[in-house]
């Protein structure tokens, strides 16, 4: 029963001695800076290309020297901006879908408008929704995912219901979740 209490008193010293140490930990906080820069002005960039618009840099160094012991210190930050275009031709789509050269086009195009007629309507309702579906698996092909990604959602907004679900599950297995959240974006409209 003594070694028990003698084993409690060295565990209570112990435990005392940790408490009045003293000993404190340090700890570093990091606030958020913000700094903003403005543009003005005008760039040319061409369809699916970048241009570098302007950007910041700073740095800052520092040391300190507290008798013996020196400490240093630096710190560096970059903005930039940049800007990106997509040129979407909906008459170039319109011929791909239509078929033909650019120049048969053209002059479909100018036969339809001095005769005033409105453009040939298919008797199936389907019609321009199946032509976008196989638009869109053509540019997927060619590696065009932006178009293709256009589209298969173009097509599922004109295609009848029977359609419209086989084109979905089409659009889902190509694109995944991007597709996914499209169709849901699309359905809170």
């Amino acid at each position: 029963m003594t070694a028990v209490r003698s084993s409690f008193a060295i565990l209570k010293a112990a435990v005392a001695i940790l408490l009045c140490s003293g000993v404190a930990t340090a700890q570093t906080v990091q606030l958020p800076s913000i700094e903003s820069f403005s543009y003005s002005g005008s760039v040319v960039v061409p369809d699916r290309g970048t241009a570098f618009l302007g950007g910041n840099r700073s740095a800052s160094f520092g040391s300190r020297r507290s008798g013996l012991q020196r400490g240093f210190g630096s710190s560096q930050s970059i903005s930039q901006a940049t800007v990106s275009a997509t040129i979407i031709d909906l008459k170039e789509m319109d011929r791909q879908i239509l078929g033909g050269t650019p120049e048969q086009f053209l002059q479909r195009e100018r036969q339809r408008e001095k005769s005033g007629a409105a453009p040939p309507r298919n008797l199936d309702p389907d019609f321009q929704g199946k032509a976008l579906v196989r638009y869109a698996r053509t540019q997927y092909r060619q590696g065009n995912t932006t178009a293709a990604f256009a589209g298969y959602q173009q097509a599922i907004a004109v295609l009848s219901p029977h359609l419209k679900n086989l084109a979905t599950a089409e659009f889902k297995r190509v694109f995944g979740s991007a597709a996914e959240q499209a169709l849901h974006m699309a359905s809170l409209r």
